[in-house]
């Protein structure tokens, strides 16, 4: 009973020794010298150690580290079932079902390849504010630790991280729940600009009204592009690819890119130009898309922008179109650097920085391919033209059948739809109201066929003059947008002209 007594008696005294130490050494050492200390010490016991360390980081300079979020989604797929874990984070994103596994903070899992047996760990740590920063960064700096015998290095380090590249592609093919992006200027997204939601765009190849075989040559060109990545390093050049969706309104460009993005499993980002204000944003969002999406961007933004700067800037004679002619600022941007240029989007698309991702999809779309300025249509520029036009006989066919389950009447509106000049939109109108009867669907969508031929009901004549003063409507805001000296110069003009008729009258 004595001898235990002491034994406690010497422990405390032992404990209170080290606590006196340690005030001690608090009041006499500044922080960084500890840290400094606490470092020095780490690596001293690490060069002892019979271990290896590796560190992956999420972030490798401005863009997203692949190997962390490969490393991340590795482990979820077994931490659940794995003993060695003792503490797991559990997430499960919102209308699912699934339960996402993932490691916590500074606790370690065990993982074996090739008979040797690894550990990682995964660590959070608070960001030091940095105000004068020229760039945004996630709040907290997020790493995983692999660690393993030093002797084992040689052997499958290289192999090891092919495996987990290869187990997380596999991952995610099967399992990846697709995701369009849109900008985010709110400030609680300080460092992620891309705010994302779950893609549920059901359109796809098979239910894309299209001529089969010019759907066929779309798909052949995606699962070439899919599988180039030899090709393409082969021929020094980035991998990626431009495609131009153009045509009237409603003739399915949208339902074009959720079917690109449903047949290569890719995430969709959203570019709305309109609420970038620079060139510099617009590269810095680019850099921020991942690989393995498309990027879709609507050109006809442009020319609201152009017409804006245009106003705002009335006496500088630069269009926003031409990047060949002078410029008033640097990249066609004002004093202050707020407006995005074709040249910026161009560098960024097909310059250096395009280098920056790599398998990534951009889809341009317009509604006016003959607005568009000739650099845009310029050879390397897009890579494939597609045409989205009015309604054809077989994408006729694919439409009957998505709606009312058979072919069987398209022989009989051969010949109306031709003349029609429907879009798909248009037909998907007629056919949704009616699918509950085939017959009576049929029958109307070949009056209503008629009817637009002849320009004679709503769905023709009707729309032809929206169209038309839609056009006129484009046309005044136009007007309106332009410099008052070239207002005042045309109602001169169109004065002068109304003086001349009325003096020839007189004479």
């Amino acid at each position: 009973m004595a001898e235990r007594k002491e034994s406690w008696t010497s422990l405390a005294s032992l404990l209170g020794t080290l606590a006196f130490c340690q005030t001690f050494l608090q009041l006499v050492l500044p922080p960084e010298l500890r840290l400094a200390s606490l470092k020095f010490l780490t690596r001293a016991l690490r060069c002892f150690s019979s271990y290896c360390y590796f560190d992956v980081a999420e972030m490798d300079g401005v863009n997203s580290n692949e190997l962390y979020n490969a490393v991340q989604l590795y482990l979820s797929s077994f931490a659940s079932t794995s003993t060695s874990a003792s503490r797991l984070s559990l997430t499960r994103a919102r209308n699912s079902s699934v339960t996402t596994f993932r490691l916590s903070n500074n606790d370690p899992i065990a993982d074996v390849f090739d008979g040797v047996a690894v550990q990682w760990e995964h660590a959070a740590t608070q960001r030091q504010p940095q105000p004068s920063s020229w760039r945004s960064v996630p709040d907290e700096k997020r790493s995983f630790t692999l660690r393993f015998k030093k002797r084992e290095k040689d052997r499958i380090l290289n192999s090891y991280l092919d495996h987990i590249m290869d187990k997380a592609n596999d991952i995610r093919r099967n399992n990846q729940e697709l995701l369009i992006c849109t900008t985010s200027r709110g400030s609680a997204s300080r460092g992620r600009p891309w705010e994302a939601v779950p893609f549920k765009y059901p359109s796809t190849f098979d239910t894309l009204a299209m001529d089969p075989e010019k759907k066929r040559d779309i798909m052949e060109d995606l699962s070439d592009f899919v599988a180039g990545q030899a090709f393409y390093q082969r021929t020094d050049r980035a991998w990626k690819r431009a495609y131009l969706l153009y045509g009237p309104p409603r003739t399915g460009k949208s339902s074009m890119i959720a079917a690109m993005a449903n047949f290569l499993s890719y995430h969709v980002y959203y570019l709305q130009l309109a609420e970038v204000h620079s060139n510099s944003e617009l590269r810095k969002l680019l850099m921020k898309t991942s690989s393995k999406s498309i990027i879709a961007i609507d050109i006809d933004c442009l020319f609201n922008l152009s017409n804006k700067s245009k106003a705002s800037q009335a006496a500088v004679p630069w269009s926003y179109y031409n990047p060949r002619e002078p410029e008033p600022a640097r990249g066609g941007e004002d004093g202050n650097g707020n407006t995005i240029t074709l040249t910026g989007l161009f560098n960024l698309t097909n310059g250096l920085w395009s280098c920056c991702g790599s398998e990534r999809i951009f889809v341009f779309t317009t509604n006016h391919i003959d607005k568009l300025d000739p650099a845009l249509l310029r050879s390397g520029r897009m890579d494939m033209h597609i045409c989205m036009s009015y309604c054809s006989y077989p994408a006729l066919k694919i439409l009957l059948h998505n709606y009312l389950g058979s072919e069987a009447a398209a022989s009989e509106l051969r010949e109306a739809v031709e003349k029609a000049k429907m879009t798909p939109a248009d037909i998907s109108e007629v056919l949704i109201k009616k699918r509950r009867n085939r017959e009576k669907a049929v029958s109307e969508l070949l009056e209503v066929m008629k009817a637009r031929a002849e320009g004679k009901e709503e769905y023709g004549g009707l729309r032809d003059k929206c169209e038309s003063n839609g056009v006129e409507e484009e046309e005044q805001e136009k007007r309106a947008l332009e410099s008052p000296k070239e207002v005042s110069d045309r109602e001169n003009d169109s004065c002068q002209k109304v003086e001349d008729q009325e003096e020839k009258k007189a004479n």
